[in-house]
């Protein structure tokens, strides 16, 4: 691939030349609307209103009217099928017009092998404030990611990838076996506490279901951040001042990788000390994602550990199957006692929108970002400006059903927007004085579930849930409280040594934790463990991170 490119390259070896071979006339329909195709990234249940499409929905007709453009998906797909059909086209060359990828490596190898277009002149000309403003939080961070050789090769969205990591507690539960926690009311309750509820949950199995279990964690055990950490042991790792999976620096300014310090032991002493009593998984290594997700949504398990977001996508489900299903989050406590709730501020940038190679209006790209991510959000009054959109943010309709699936927000705006939808429906600011549309929504459903909770619909419910309980009164609680300590990593782009032995030395930490965990393997041999991870290419991801650090100061 890259021989050809750089062979095509050099035979448009003028700027001339360079202009007739690198862009072509864009395409029209039978009304001169400019034809852009994308490549698509679909939900299975996207929620769009009957006669609506990926192709034909709110989005694309407002793109359509305000822009000159018809949106033609080259390919729609979920999941991994999305990341196939990316990984397709970046190995076939034949790019649609634009797309998503997810990773900085797969942007990488698309400039590498020159099949992406330089935004670099197109985002400073086009580019509105509102987004420029959103990287300005982020210190520049999702640019500077995006950035090769100093020409800017996508637009990045942002990542809201802020902890502190939760623990979510049948509420119900706890009063039907009288259980109080949180008697200080910070927000956040001790493993011992966890601990305790774990037990009551399975001994007295309030979901009547017969099978009841304290605590199943997934087999992957932990998570780097934030976002991913559902049904992970990452908050109770924290708790010990261990960040799994995390590279850091210490106070000499030396790299070290956080699932290998003592700190860890001493959690995965703590994991494997639960195991022997009782109250975690036998099956733990073993169970599926799937099934723990079943357990929860089927009443067998209330004590689940996840992201601030958790009620919109998985708890819903259990509340959807039981409308008496109450879930409260709390932060866990450091386990040295000093009352602080340790976190990892993995922020960054979420994915890449990249342009393909010779698309002759790329500007048309920044617009439609500027139109669908800029002005629809921000409107005074969306209910009469985007009617359609309106509708769509009534009903939950996914958000892949705009253009790209992605967020561009600020630094810490989730939590802003969450505390003035939380004030506005306790009374203390009126509803009426929001302006933005999605805010303003919040807090409508926020101030029906605090009135009138036993006639919330579930889906209305996970708003109350994630963005009151666990943004306002927890995430900015324990911030505002100042006891949250955030530890942040160094970032990196590529690491030769990780692309190398990354899945190697990760392979190495899942099966061994495991182990130690279900007492396969002695924790005594945590040492030797670090070792063999050494051996096996750990240090020299390490080292090939110093260097780039040390290159830093």
């Amino acid at each position: 691939m890259k021989r050809r490119i750089a062979t095509f390259a050099a035979l448009c070896s003028s700027a001339l030349l360079l202009a007739g071979c690198g862009s072509e006339e864009a395409k029209t329909n039978e009304d001169g609307d400019i034809i852009i195709t994308i490549g698509r990234q679909t939900a299975p249940n996207a929620k769009l209103p009957e006669g609506d499409t990926y192709g034909d929905n709110a989005y694309t007709r407002l793109i359509k009217e305000r822009l000159g453009i018809e949106m033609e998906s080259a390919f729609e797909a979920h999941g991994e099928d999305y990341d196939r059909q990316v990984s397709l086209a970046i190995a076939s060359g034949e790019l649609p017009d634009t797309m998503i990828v997810g990773s900085r490596d797969e942007l990488e190898e698309l400039v590498n092998n020159d099949l992406v277009e330089d935004l670099t002149e197109v985002f400073d000309e086009y580019a509105d404030d509102f987004l420029k403003d959103i990287y300005d939080s982020f210190d520049g961070i999702q640019l500077e990611a995006a950035t090769f050789d100093d020409r800017l090769m996508a637009i990045p969205s942002t990542s809201d990838d802020f902890g502190p990591n939760l623990v979510w507690l049948r509420q119900d539960w706890l009063d039907q076996l009288g259980i109080e926690l949180d008697k200080d009311g910070n927000q956040a309750i001790t493993l011992d506490e966890i601990k305790e509820v774990a037990i009551a949950f399975q001994e007295n199995d309030p979901g009547n279901t017969g099978k009841a279990l304290g605590l199943p964690l997934a087999f992957w055990l932990s998570s780097p951040g934030h976002g991913g950490t559902a049904y992970t042991g990452t908050a109770i790792m924290n708790a010990f001042g261990a960040y799994p999976k995390s590279y850091l620096q210490d106070e000499q300014g030396q790299m070290f990788y956080g699932s290998n310090t003592p700190e860890m032991k001493q959690a995965l002493t703590l994991l494997k000390e639960w195991q022997d009593e009782g109250f975690m998984d036998p099956q733990f290594g073993t169970r599926t994602y799937d099934d723990i997700h079943a357990m929860m949504v089927n009443g067998e398990s209330g004590v689940i550990f996840g992201p601030w977001h958790m009620p919109d996508w998985g708890l819903v489900q259990a509340k959807q199957n039981d409308p008496n299903a109450e879930f409260v989050p709390y932060a866990v406590e450091n386990e040295n006692g000093d009352g602080r709730v340790n976190a990892i501020a993995n922020r960054g940038t979420g994915q890449y929108i990249v342009v393909r190679k010779g698309f002759s209006e790329p500007e048309k790209i920044m617009e439609m970002i500027n139109l669908i991510y800029g002005e629809v959000p921000n409107s005074d009054d969306i209910e009469a400006d985007f009617p359609e959109i309106y509708e769509y943010a009534k009903i939950d309709v996914d958000g892949t059903a705009r253009p790209w699936n992605v967020v561009f927000l600020n630094a810490y705006s989730e939590i802003d927007d969450a505390v003035e939808a939380s004030n506005a429906a306790l009374g203390k600011t009126d509803i009426e004085d929001i302006s933005n549309f999605f805010i303003k929504d919040n807090a409508e459903k926020i101030k029906q579930t605090l009135e009138s909770p036993e006639d919330t619909d579930p889906v209305d419910w996970t708003r109350f849930a994630s963005r009151y309980l666990a943004v306002n009164n927890v995430m900015g609680g324990v911030r505002e409280q100042g006891l949250l300590n955030e530890v942040k990593p160094p970032r990196f782009d590529t690491i030769e040594a990780n692309e190398r032995n990354g899945a190697q030395v990760g392979k190495l930490e899942e099966e061994t934790f495991i182990k130690f965990i279900t007492g396969e393997e002695s924790l005594d041999n945590f040492e030797t463990y670090v070792d063999t991870w050494n051996n096996q290419g750990g240090a020299a991801i390490l080292a090939e991170m110093q260097e780039v650090v040390d290159a830093r100061d």
